[in-house]
């Protein structure tokens, strides 16, 4: 058994020092710019704020290996006084995760920018740009090497790390396109398509750096309106490829209506309980949990593992909890109301 550890162990932090540390969330299409700097602002609220926490292989018994990551992201819808249908967006996206015993932390900082167009009163696309900062850092005096080892221990040498750094930062670049189609029974369709890290920093941490991968992505997803007034269905996907490494996870959410809200004012807000079920290719079952009451969404999500990781994970891949909060500039009964 102590094998199967060591063996899982020594291919994580293979993959953290010698692959490409990037977001992986279980709740995305809570927040789809966090992908994609075209849907800023592409929802019926006029601005929101999300967050999420994320802890990974919560169960392997040595210490520092387990992931955490926090994500934060800020959406502001600003109306076009020329057009009154089509808005600008812009938003803030902050992500911070820590991996590994030698504590590779990346923080990644961007400021999404689009423009919404209304083709008609039921089409609409957004093209949109994220110029952001990349940073990431290890802490040394955790790593240890292979002469450092005496045969009964590491011992540490002054002059072993000589010529790496500790820290690097570099300017990030994203763009994306966002298309979303609203039927008169109220059914949303959306997509999009993102390409991210279009700067290829370099992974500067010596000399001889490689640069970072490009990650494109595709997201599709729905609200769709069925025959029973207090169900909804969600499918949602998500692919991104980033080098030799993707991701593919697809599923659906059934959303319930507890409580209906007001149709002309928004006196009363709409309560609803949804759940639903992802898998991720080759990885992971993911289920997921939340509420929406009076504007705010909450919920957690649990990842488990189906791969050969979970003989050292014993299953339990991931835990998140977000919580989203929409709101509007101010109260008209000409407008869409959030229920």
């Amino acid at each position: 058994m102590k094998n199967i550890y060591f063996a899982t162990v020594l291919t994580l932090l293979s993959g953290n020092i010698f692959g490409q540390q990037d977001k992986s969330l279980s709740v995305w299409y809570q927040s789809p710019v966090l992908y994609n700097a075209g849907a800023v602002a592409t929802g019926e609220e006029d601005f929101s704020f999300f967050t999420n926490f994320r802890s990974q292989w919560l169960t392997i018994p040595e210490p520092g290996i387990g992931m955490r990551t926090n994500t934060l992201a800020a959406e502001f819808k600003i109306p076009d006084g020329f057009k009154g249908a089509n808005n600008f967006g812009i938003g803030l996206n902050v992500l911070n995760d820590q991996t590994g015993s030698a504590k590779l932390m990346t923080t990644n900082v961007s400021i999404p920018i689009n423009y919404t167009l209304a083709l008609d009163r039921k089409n609409k696309i957004s093209i949109g740009i994220s110029p952001g900062f990349y940073s990431q850092s290890v802490d040394r005096n955790a790593q240890t090497f292979e002469n450092q080892w005496n045969g009964q221990t590491f011992v540490n040498y002054s002059d072993i790390e000589i010529g790496l750094n500790d820290s690097y930062s570099s300017i990030d670049l994203g763009t994306g396109v966002f298309y979303q189609h609203t039927s008169r029974n109220k059914t949303r369709i959306y997509g999009g398509l993102a390409l991210n890290h279009l700067t290829k920093q370099k992974v500067n941490f010596s000399f001889n750096a490689d640069r970072i991968y490009m990650q494109s992505v595709i997201q599709l997803g729905a609200d769709i309106t069925t025959n029973k007034r207090d169900l909804r269905i969600q499918p949602q996907l998500l692919y991104f490829k980033t080098g030799t490494g993707y991701n593919l996870t697809a599923g659906v959410s059934l959303e319930h209506i507890l409580r209906e809200g007001s149709e002309i004012t928004s006196i009363n807000k709409t309560t609803t309980i949804n759940y639903g079920f992802y898998y991720r290719h080759k990885d992971a079952l993911i289920t997921s949990l939340g509420f929406k009451v009076k504007g705010i969404r909450f919920g957690l999500a649990f990842d488990a593992n189906l791969s050969y990781l979970s003989q050292a994970t014993s299953s339990v891949g991931a835990i998140e909890v977000y919580i989203k909060t929409m709101h509007l500039y101010r109260k008209s009964s000409s407008r869409t109301k959030l229920k």
